[in-house]
């Protein structure tokens, strides 16, 4: 994947986690699963295990979308450096004439 891509992705992913309506389901889902989880009785491992897989599942995204910013961020000073090192090599071609 080109830089510009990771940086197109990037964006994507901010928009997303921006967006109220991802941020609000998201919290909600938490809030929601550690609410029942508070609630499930100690003798029912197999609803705990479930709602702990649901919760796993939940920040999972919200931290692959977080991963994508970074790689976005990771892609832009690559490309910056790339874009310095093109402007050197036209300035030390520039400054010969």
């Amino acid at each position: 994947m080109t830089p510009e891509d990771e940086l197109r992705r990037a964006e994507q992913a901010r928009q997303a986690l921006e967006t109220p309506i991802v941020k609000e389901t998201l919290d909600y889902m938490e809030r929601e699963i550690t609410e029942a989880w508070a609630a499930c009785p100690a003798r029912d491992l197999e609803g705990r295990e479930w709602l702990w897989r649901q919760m796993t599942a939940t920040r999972k995204f919200r931290d692959l979308l977080r991963g994508t910013m970074e790689s976005g961020k990771i892609a832009a000073a690559q490309l910056r450096e790339k874009e310095s090192l093109a402007q050197r090599a036209l300035n030390a071609v520039t400054n010969r004439r």
